[in-house]
Parts: structure tokens; sequence; C-alpha cells
């Protein structure tokens, strides 16, 4: 059976279908979406961990892709860069005074 995360990360496996986004907008769309208490709940799983998956992820080439396990760790930690500001600072997910906007970027 082939895992969804690293050896070593086991615990945060379940995270992956709903957290692991490829890009920045899922992730966003993500945590406007979703309620405090869902992002809290992420943040505190995947936050004591962060510096450990970061390390990990340091240990391989940048040139090279990812395999696939590696791939989710790192979308991971993303989505957690991408929830700490709501978690951390505003204590809701949207930006305050944003009301209902919605950013996307073009490319």
């Amino acid at each position: 059976m082939s895992r969804l995360l690293p050896e070593g990360f086991a615990e945060l496996e379940h995270l992956v279908p709903d957290w692991a986004l490829a890009s920045g907008h899922e992730r966003y769309v993500k945590r406007v979406s979703s309620t405090m208490e869902e992002l809290t709940d992420f943040y505190d799983q995947v936050f004591p961990r962060g510096r450990e998956a970061i390390d990990y992820l340091d240990g391989f080439d940048y040139g090279a892709p990812l395999p696939p396990d590696a791939t989710n760790l790192l979308h991971l930690v993303y989505t957690l860069i991408t929830v700490a500001l709501a978690v951390e600072v505003w204590k809701q997910p949207r930006v305050k005074h944003s009301a209902h906007t919605l950013l996307t970027r073009m490319d």
C-alpha cells in the first residue's frame, strides 16, 4: 500500500485529501470557506511538525521532481502557511473588513 505522506508523518495522512492542495488559489478558497474550528484544528495538527517537514523537504534536490508522498507533505506545509495568518493574526478565515471578497490570480 502506498503512503500518502513520507514515513514519520503518518499521523497527518488523514489531512491529505482535504488540505494537501496543489495551487495557491485552492488553498485560499479552502481557508475562506472553512470555519475557524476547522482551520484551528488543521493548524494545531500540522504546525508542531512544520519545522520537521521543512527539514525533510530540504533534503531533496530542488531541480528534481518530488515523490508523490513528499509532494503531499509540501502541499500541507503550503496550506499551513495560508492558514497561519487566519489563526494567529486575524482570528477569522478572511482578512478583516474584506467582506465577501474572493481574490483570484490571473495567469
